[in-house]
């Protein structure tokens, strides 16, 4: 897929500088790539701490006595 996106020379030169990459297109393309990659760690970490947990692993032997009860 291709994309146009207007940056300024200065903007290009810093993420070719952090992306130790010389081709524009490969290092915009890894910039893009990590910030994805921020951004899905950043709303895991905001999960965190969110799920409940508690009793699952009795509700989980329990779903496995019943499968295998139904396997037999």
């Amino acid at each position: 897929m291709s994309v146009t996106a207007n940056l300024s020379a200065d903007e290009v030169a810093k993420i070719k500088h952090f992306t130790e990459l010389e081709s524009e297109n490969e290092a915009v393309a890894k910039a893009a790539r990590e910030f994805l990659r921020v951004v899905q760690l950043r709303e895991l970490k905001t999960t965190s701490g969110h799920v409940a947990y508690e009793d699952v692993g009795e509700t989980m032997e329990a779903l496995e006595l019943q499968e295998g009860k139904g396997n037999r």
